[in-house]
C-alpha cells in the first residue's frame, strides 16, 4: 500500500478552504491537520475530514506527525512560519507571494537547500488551462512570439479585511491580486530584462497603491502592459488578457472573470483570417486551478513530478514587483 503524504493546512480562509479541498482530492496524500485562529473553522473543518484542529500555526508545525505543510495567511506572516516550518522538517507550499522581499526568500531557500525539503509556492494561474495553451503554442512555434501581452486588472472596489492592509500585504494592488499578472506574463514571454512603473502613490509599500500601469520588457523580444486597478464600478471584476502577434490576436477573458460571474464569453479566443474562433480547452474555474497547483506539490514531494514554482522561482517574481515599486518611487526605468 502506497503511503500518503501527511499534510497539514494553515490558514482557513477563502483560499486555504481551497487549498484544503485540493489536498483531499490530491492522490498520494491525507490532510492530516488543519490550524487557524478561529476555532469555528477549525472545528467545523475537522469534523468534515477527520484532520487533527489547531488553534495556532505553532501548535501544527510542533505536530511530529505532519510531513508537509501548506500556508495560507495574510503575506507579512509568510516568512516567519515557512521559517518555523523548515526548521521543523517540514515540506512547504505557500501562497503567492512566496515573501514580501526577496531577503526573506533567500533566507528560505538557503535552508530548504540546507534540510533538503521541497520549498515551494502556489502561482496558481499557470495551472489555468488558456494560459497554458498560449504559453505552449508560443513555445512550440505555433503561435508567433507576441509583440505586446496586455493583462488587465479591474476590480469593483477595493479588497476588504486584511487585504487592504499593506502592512500585511506587503504593499498594494500588485502585492495581491496583481501579483497573478507578472508569473503569467513571464511564463507566457520568459525572462524579465526591465521594467518601468507609475503608481497613484510614491509610497507603496507604506501606502499601498490602488492602480497601477506597469511595462515589463523581455529579454528575447516583446513588452507586456500591466493595468492594474481597484476603481471599477461595484461587481466587476476583469482579468482580461489579451496577445498581439503577427498571426492573430488571442483573447483570454479572465480565470476569476469567469469564476465571479463578471463575463460568459468562451475561456480562450482567436483572432485570425478575418473572425473571432473559440479554442476548445479543458474547462477549470479558480478553485480548480488552487487544487492543481497543490496537486503539483504534493507529486513534487512525492518524487512524480517536478514542482512548478520552488523558491527560487517564486523569489524571482518578488523581485520584479520589488523593482516595479522601486521604479514608481524613483521614476525611472529599472533593469534587473
Amino acid at each position: 500500500m502506497t503511503k500518503e503524504l501527511k499534510v497539514g493546512v494553515i490558514g482557513l480562509g477563502e483560499v486555504g478552504r481551497h487549498q484544503v479541498n485540493g489536498v483531499l482530492a490530491a492522490s498520494g496524500a491525507k490532510l492530516f491537520a488543519v490550524a487557524d485562529f478561529n476555532p469555528e473553522l477549525v472545528s467545523k473543518t475537522s469534523e468534515a475530514t477527520g484532520a487533527r484542529g489547531y488553534a495556532t500555526a505553532e501548535a501544527l508545525i510542533a505536530d511530529a506527525d505532519v510531513e508537509a505543510v501548506v500556508i495560507c495567511v495574510p503575506h507579512k506572516f509568510h516568512a516567519g512560519l515557512c521559517l518555523k516550518a523548515l526548521e521543523a522538517g517540514k515540506h512547504v507550499f505557500v501562497e503567492k507571494p512566496v515573501t514580501v522581499t526577496t531577503v526573506e526568500c533567500d533566507a528560505l531557500i538557503a535552508l530548504a537547500d540546507k534540510t533538503g525539503k521541497i520549498f515551494g509556492a502556489s502561482h496558481n494561474q499557470l495551472f489555468y488551462p488558456p494560459h497554458r495553451w498560449l504559453r505552449e503554442e508560443i513555445a512550440a512555434g505555433r503561435i508567433a512570439r507576441p509583440t505586446l501581452l496586455r493583462l488587465r486588472l479591474a476590480i469593483g472596489g477595493k479588497l476588504g479585511g486584511w487585504r487592504a492592509d499593506p502592512d500585511l500585504t506587503g504593499g498594494g494592488l500588485l502585492f495581491d491580486a496583481g501579483f497573478h499578472r507578472f508569473y503569467v506574463a513571464r511564463s507566457i514571454m520568459g525572462e524579465v530584462k526591465a521594467v518601468t512603473a507609475m503608481l497613484d502613490t510614491a509610497d507603496p509599500r507604506g501606502v499601498g497603491e490602488d492602480v497601477g500601469i506597469v511595462t515589463l520588457e523581455f529579454r528575447d523580444g516583446g513588452r507586456a502592459v500591466i493595468e492594474a486597478g481597484y476603481h471599477a464600478p461595484k461587481g466587476a471584476f476583469d482579468d482580461q488578457i489579451e496577445a498581439v502577434t503577427r498571426d492573430a490576436l488571442i483573447r483570454i477573458p479572465g480565470l476569476e472573470a469567469h469564476f465571479e460571474k463578471f463575463t460568459d464569453e468562451p475561456h480562450l479566443l482567436k483572432w485570425s483570417d478575418g473572425s473571432w474562433q473559440s479554442v476548445e480547452v479543458a474547462k477549470a474555474e479558480w478553485p480548480d486551478t488552487v487544487g492543481f497547483a497543490v496537486a503539483n506539490f504534493i507529486d513534487a514531494v512525492n518524487g512524480k513530478a517536478p514542482l512548478a514554482v520552488d523558491g527560487r522561482e517564486a523569489r524571482r517574481i518578488v523581485e520584479i514587483v520589488e523593482a516595479v515599486y522601486q521604479s514608481a518611487t524613483e521614476g525611472r526605468r529599472i533593469e534587473l
